[in-house]
């Protein structure tokens, strides 16, 4: 059996005359995101699953795999991405650098697998969320914490999308930096 913090990416494609195939069959670590090594502590691990180059997303030629890679962003306008986020649990009060309030240009839907975590938005709302719930994140302000005892498995989806906008005043509201995860 894997440990918790791996995930199994099977890829499939074709031969030369069309024919299905799997081309990769591997065994992923989540990483940590600053500086791509196995997750461990209290750092959140993420396991690049997919990132799509534009829009349709190709399914001819080799595959794009941004497992591992430097410098893939949380998210970009120049394709979807997919990933597993393997929450380790912190509780409340302990300090955390990676699980802050942030805002993304994107709208986002995520799944727990496994275990649970609390949502908290900007009003400091809090939700929490279980295994088989689904959360659309439509570029708002929002943090994840796993307050429980077990880790917490999500899977989520990243659309890019249209800049977020006030209703009332057309004011712009831009994605938050994220200066660990872009050194």
């Amino acid at each position: 059996m894997a440990s918790p913090l791996t995930t199994r990416r099977v890829v499939t494609g074709h031969t030369p005359d069309g024919k299905s195939v799997i081309e990769s069959d591997r065994i992923l670590t989540s990483l940590n995101p600053i500086d791509q090594k196995p997750a461990e502590g209290i750092i959140p691990g993420i396991t690049q699953i997919l990132k799509t180059e534009g829009f349709p997303a190709k399914a001819n030629g080799p595959f794009f795999d941004p497992y591992g890679a430097k410098g893939v962003p949380l998210v970009d306008d120049s394709g979807v991405f997919v990933r597993i986020i393997h929450f380790p649990p912190i509780g409340e009060d302990q300090e955390d650098k990676l699980n802050f309030k942030h805002r993304t240009q994107s709208v986002d839907v995520g799944l727990v697998l496994s275990g649970e975590i609390q949502m908290t938005l900007d009003d400091d709302v809090k939700t929490i969320l279980k295994a088989g719930d689904t959360v659309v994140q439509r570029g708002t302000v929002h943090e994840w914490r796993n307050i429980s005892n077990e880790y917490c498995v999500m899977l989520f989806v990243l659309v890019p999308s249209d800049p977020i906008k006030v209703p009332q005043t057309g004011e712009v509201l831009e994605p938050t930096p994220m200066p660990l995860l872009e050194d």
